[in-house]
């Protein structure tokens, strides 16, 4: 009987731990972080401060998701996934910085047979954060590549770079001065399409909440 409850607590202990979630494991590290400072133990508290600062990253990308667009007319929403890049983005300059990202493929084949794929990044902080004005600034300085269409749209009030060629091109917008939104497409006919699923974000809104 006793083994049964302390077999049947250790269950119940792990499934809270299992339970916790990013918000609550982001208190504890900075109660724990604390507790390291007093003892002036400041390889641990800066150890804690990382891992709590990436459960906030987590929270946050998970925040963008519910931003991802619905699928366009004859398109299907295949795929979303929410990620923050924690120390690999420190390479970047990125540590904090977050993304959702949503892919999108066409309902049926056009008449070659290739299937017309969307992808739509929304990111938020770090370089990231304001990759349209790098793709401006690298529009400036590389001027316009044979067979490539590159220029300066506007999307629901927003600066937007888009660049297009045969049948793929890249939609960039920057939202604010951290959050950028980035749509990809491939086996595409028009560069519209990416402009249209650009359309379906809420951008003024996505600003504000950010």
């Amino acid at each position: 009987m006793y083994k049964l409850i302390c077999i049947s607590l250790l269950l119940a202990f792990s499934f809270c731990l299992m339970a916790q979630t990013p918000q609550a494991e982001a208190i504890q590290s900075l109660e724990s972080a604390k507790k390291y400072l007093q003892e002036q133990n400041y390889p641990k508290a800066q150890d804690e401060i990382n891992y709590a600062s990436s459960k906030i990253s987590e929270i946050l990308s998970e925040m963008l998701v519910k931003y991802l667009p619905e699928a366009p007319a004859g398109y299907k929403l295949d795929d979303k996934s929410a990620q923050g890049l924690g120390s690999a983005g420190a390479i970047l300059g990125s540590a904090n910085a977050v993304a959702a990202t949503g892919k999108y493929l066409a309902t049926a084949e056009d008449e070659d047979g290739n299937l017309s794929e969307l992808t739509c990044t929304i990111s938020m902080g770090g370089i990231l954060g304001k990759a349209s004005g790098l793709a401006a600034l690298g529009q400036m300085f590389s001027g316009y590549g044979m067979g490539t269409t590159n220029k300066t749209i506007r999307v629901a009030g927003y600066n937007g770079t888009q660049e297009f060629s045969g049948d793929s091109g890249t939609l960039t917008v920057q939202v604010g001065e951290k959050i950028s939104v980035i749509i990809e497409g491939s086996n595409i006919q028009k560069p519209e399409i990416m402009k249209t699923l650009a359309e379906k974000i809420d951008l003024a809104k996505l600003e504000k909440a950010f």
